[in-house]
């Protein structure tokens, strides 16, 4: 290749005419950004080139076989860019580069790709359609048709005979071959067609209409998918900045990777391998192995293997793996590993049907469990189980089994429409139960619930709540004496159970814990006591009550205002059990109202 100085060529082969009005440049500015004016009546481009060299004390350097330097040309310019005076001069196919005081002139790049145009009209209405899906299978390489019909597809191979295939949703698909390049320019009616959405075609949509999809990916790009939705193919790697902008354009929903790597993010059919995004992954189809996020994965199938996110991890139907993310995760289906979650955690499907999940939700806020969970819920706020739950609920505040609850719930209050296993907390709430329930309040509603007035040694009047089962109820005690010298409160707590004898009487055997107020509320006598019952059913609500006691007083009472009882009581048989406690026997008097299930 040959570059040589316009300043040297001497042409003197032709006489021409040639006269330069006027040649002015501005020392201030750049060469090509420099203002002149020239006047040429058929002369040869390297001629005037010559001329714009001489006059303005620079140099042109180029390619004499790019330049068409023989070629006549007629031009008039006043006062314009040097830049525009070349582009003019050389029919604007060169680019220019300065470089000093020589202006390099080079062909400008050439667009080697190649495109198929066209319109597509309804071969019924002859109306144009939009959003139609262009692509070609073997290529990898997708356009849609806009608002007035028209398309452009771009080629980067020259590879014919080109297949092509359109289809839209309600149409039926058509195929195109293409032979070569004269062929590029098409028009195509389509004809419509009653499409059933089958499986298939929902289920790949659904992942689509997510809001995190509808956020992140475009709705021609969405709707190109729903278009060609049956069509799918497997590839070894995928990378990307965005949907739509990658290796795959706008196929890229229609690819399965095995290793995807997105900048800021993916949209793909699927992943068996690994998907390593900085922002979002979304997935169409199924995921094996490893997703992993810098924001939120969404996946339209399932996931075997492990999801981790910054913010969220959605699988539309079921997971066979591991969820981690700093928000939440959601899973619509069946699961079968865990879900950690820096919020909440929701798993199961929304059917009627029985599907059992094998987990373990971790978080600081909800655990929502929406099938049959065989596993363990771990919440700083609530867990739900809106069926049946067997495993373990802890919870810093809240437990919810809304069918039948066979395994633990530990939460200052628990629910379990059927307990079947065991609760402990402040408050313990169940329909029904053959299970057990320790608290302060267990509340029953088909099972125990009584209020008993009685009296007894300690106490000249006492009422009692008594919530829970037969098997185990728990007891809210209240007791006062005003008596002359006996005057005494009481507060206490307790478990008992309850047992048939036959038809009109019943046992029960109580075990409780009672503070007495005796006038220095900083020494309060703590009692524990054993009481035996024997019920008398009156009738079907009303019960005679009455039975001894053996009552242990921890400490000794120390010091009591003038008034107020002594505990143990005088009168009582009593005896030492150690230097700082006693014991008595006692009785209990009273009539009991049962409000709750019958025994």
């Amino acid at each position: 290749m040959k570059y040589f100085s316009f300043k040297k060529i001497r042409i003197g082969l032709l006489t021409v005419f040639f006269a330069v009005s006027s040649l002015s440049f501005s020392a201030a500015q750049k060469l090509l950004n420099q203002v002149v004016s020239i006047t040429a009546n058929k002369q040869r481009v390297s001629e005037v080139l010559n001329t714009l060299s001489t006059r303005g004390s620079f140099y042109f350097s180029y390619n004499t076989a790019s330049i068409p330097g023989d070629s006549v040309v007629t031009i008039s310019v006043h006062d314009k860019p040097l830049k525009a005076v070349l582009d003019q001069l050389l029919a604007g196919n060169f680019m220019y580069k300065e470089t000093g005081n020589y202006i390099i002139v080079q062909p400008a790049p050439q667009d080697r790709n190649i495109y198929i145009t066209g319109v597509i009209h309804d071969l019924e209405t002859g109306k144009p359609v939009d959003f139609v899906s262009i692509y070609s299978k073997t290529i990898l390489t997708a356009t849609m048709s806009q608002d007035d019909g028209t398309f452009r597809l771009k080629l980067r191979d020259r590879t014919f005979p080109l297949e092509l295939t359109v289809s839209k949703i309600g149409y039926a698909d058509t195929v195109l071959v293409v032979k070569n390049e004269r062929e590029t320019k098409l028009s195509l009616d389509l004809i419509p067609k009653a499409v059933d959405l089958d499986e298939v075609m929902v289920y790949n949509s659904a992942g689509d209409r997510t809001w995190l999809a509808r956020l992140f990916v475009s709705s021609r790009l969405r709707e190109q998918s729903r278009n060609i939705g049956r069509f799918f193919v497997a590839l070894p790697y995928q990378a990307s900045l965005t949907p739509g902008l990658g290796t795959h354009g706008r196929m890229s929903g229609q690819v399965t990777n095995k290793f995807s790597m997105n900048l800021m993010g993916g949209y793909t059919a699927g992943v068996n391998g690994l998907e390593i995004a900085g922002g979002f992954n979304i997935s169409k189809n199924n995921v094996r192995v490893a997703q992993l996020a810098g924001i939120f994965n969404v996946v339209a199938g399932s996931v075997q293997g492990v999801q981790v996110a910054g913010f969220h991890n959605h699988v539309l139907d079921s997971l066979a793996g591991v969820q981690i993310s700093g928000f939440g995760n959601l899973v619509n289906k069946e699961m079968r590993g865990v879900q950690i979650g820096g919020f909440f955690n929701v798993a199961g499907t929304r059917s009627k049907t029985d599907s059992l999940i094998h987990a373990v939700q971790i978080s600081a806020g909800v655990n929502y469990m929406r099938s049959v969970i065989k596993g363990v819920q771990i919440t700083g706020g609530a867990n739900i189980a809106q069926r049946d739950f067997s495993g373990a609920q802890i919870s810093g505040i809240l437990n919810v089994a809304s069918r039948r609850s066979s395994g633990l719930q530990l939460a200052p209050v628990n629910y379990a429409k059927y307990l079947r296993g065991l609760q402990i907390g402040v408050v313990n709430v169940a329909d029904s139960s053959s299970g057990y329930s320790f608290g302060l309040i267990n509340i029953v509603k088909h099972g125990k619930g009584a209020v008993s007035v009685y009296t007894n040694e300690s106490a000249l009047t006492n009422v009692s709540w008594k919530t829970g089962t037969n098997r185990l109820y728990s007891i809210l005690s209240l007791g006062a004496d005003w008596r002359p010298d006996k005057k005494a409160y009481l507060f206490g707590y307790g478990l008992g159970t309850e047992f048939r004898i036959n038809k009109g009487l019943s046992g029960a055997i109580e075990l409780s814990t009672n503070n007495a107020y005796t006038g220095n509320i900083d020494s309060m006598p703590g009692i524990l006591r054993l009481q035996t019952l024997l019920n008398l059913h009156l009738n079907k609500r009303l019960l005679l009550s009455a039975g001894p006691a053996l009552s242990v007083m921890t400490e000794k009472q120390t010091d009591r205002s003038a008034g107020f009882g002594a505990y143990p009581p005088k009168s009582y048989l009593n005896f030492g059990t150690g230097k700082s406690s006693s014991a008595w026997l006692g009785w209990q008097f009273g009539l009991v109202y049962e409000y709750g299930k019958l025994l």
